[in-house]
């Protein structure tokens, strides 16, 4: 079974000041997603995942999507990060069957 991460599922569950503020743009959408607050971990582990080519899919609201970019900025003291995405093709060839990963695997404590 394929597994890919949920979007929510990889919320900070403690709104503190080591949480980092992400937000997302589907299809140039910016507005489809909330923003949430998920932990600087979490966000090195989804980077780390996608620069390395094992990340190329991503859950929001349960509909999977091809992620095509993970922007990291530090304007302030605090960083942001934009995930941006876009609607599934026929050439990503995903598997209908996919579920969605345990958020442990990328550092989500819960």
């Amino acid at each position: 079974m394929f597994e890919i991460p949920e979007y929510h599922s990889l919320k900070s569950n403690d709104d503190n000041e080591e949480t980092v503020t992400v937000s997302v743009r589907i299809d140039g959408d910016a507005n489809m997603m909330p923003t949430i607050k998920i932990h600087p971990r979490v966000i090195a582990r989804l980077v780390e995942a996608f620069c390395s080519g094992n990340l190329d899919f991503m859950s929001f609201d349960e509909h999977p999507k091809r992620l095509t970019g993970i922007n990291v900025r530090r304007a302030t003291r605090t960083p942001t990060v934009i995930l941006t995405a876009r609607a599934l093709t026929e050439k990503d060839d995903l598997t209908r069957d996919w579920q969605i990963a345990d958020p442990q695997i990328y550092g989500v404590s819960t």
